[in-house]
């Protein structure tokens, strides 16, 4: 088959939507369908190295996490042009996927959604919970117009709202993570990540407000015996800075950043446990809880109702 994705973000860009689309891609084209992908650019992710069948459009400017590209259509109507896609496989939430409703190359073939996760009206994000209304409008069209939709987990479909019209015409399918991209770890691998003796305490994501890290600065920061390492850039980065010198603890509390694929690996194959404390459905699955399982890690997750995690 011959498959156009049209996704937000694509590796080396971190996050397990990313990640996932990078797998799922790389599967696809080893049994042998024409799968291609068109996405946002970010200015981290490498474009020389790119392979042809995956197209980054540039983007002006990012609001309320949603990436603003103008030229999105026109990207979709030439991969539509030069691919001839017998389906188009689109992964939400993304705005730019609402420009498939508007080319009538997009609208003759057949739609499949992969539903990664609702659009939580956060009440720590009120900019959020006042756009949503307003994407919400294109969200149910394309929800009509797909001819399936694959939700991630039975907890998640059965807690979405959004999906409740059209349960006639959703399937879980969980995600999965392509092993050969998490190797075996060499034993000196730990001093390289780990400053201080103790507990190793692992957190992995995007520094953002449904990630619950400053619970878990605060939880550690408490307890002599832990150590914490949290990887990952994002807005929050300043808050946990503060929470982590107001704790009095930084040598046992550290914020790693973004880190390369390697040190992800290594740091997943030499920390005690894996953390997720994520306190919004917005961490629909967390597909690095399957990562931390492949090294054989003991998983601490919150309890979230509607979540895919504990499942």
């Amino acid at each position: 088959m011959r498959i156009l994705h049209i996704g937000k973000y694509f590796p080396p860009v971190a996050g397990g939507m990313e990640r996932f689309l990078g797998d799922l891609v790389k599967a696809q084209r080893a049994a042998g369908d024409d799968a291609c992908a068109i996405v946002h650019a970010d200015q981290r992710a490498a474009r020389a190295d790119d392979p042809p069948w995956l197209m980054r459009c540039p983007v002006w400017m990012r609001l309320v996490f949603t990436p603003i590209s103008p030229a999105f259509p026109l990207w979709l109507r030439r991969a539509i042009s030069r691919q001839r896609p017998d389906v188009l496989h689109l992964h939400m939430p993304n705005a730019s996927v609402f420009w498939a409703l508007f080319l009538p190359g997009a609208r003759r073939l057949p739609w499949v959604v992969h539903w990664q996760s609702d659009i939580e009206p956060s009440r720590f994000k009120p900019a959020l919970r006042m756009a949503y209304p307003f994407y919400r409008v294109f969200e149910r069209a394309v929800l009509e117009r797909s001819e399936c939709i694959i939700a991630t987990s039975v907890q998640y479909l059965e807690a979405s709202a959004p999906l409740r019209p059209w349960r006639h015409k959703c399937h879980v399918v969980p995600l999965g993570v392509d092993h050969d991209r998490l190797p075996e770890v060499d034993a000196g691998a730990a001093a390289r990540h780990w400053r201080a003796d103790g507990f190793r305490v692992l957190a992995v994501g995007r520094l953002t407000y449904y990630k619950g890290f400053e619970t878990l600065v605060r939880a550690v920061a408490g307890d002599p015996a832990m150590q914490l390492v949290i990887a990952g850039g994002g807005e929050e980065r300043p808050g946990l800075e503060r929470a982590i010198a107001q704790g009095g603890s930084p040598a046992r509390l550290r914020l790693a950043g973004e880190v390369d694929d390697r040190s992800l690996c290594e740091l997943l194959a030499t920390c005690d446990v894996l953390c997720l404390p994520s306190r919004e459905r917005t961490e629909a699955f967390g597909v690095v809880l399957l990562e931390a399982m492949r090294y054989g890690k003991p998983l601490l997750a919150s309890d979230l109702a509607g979540s895919g995690m504990t499942w």
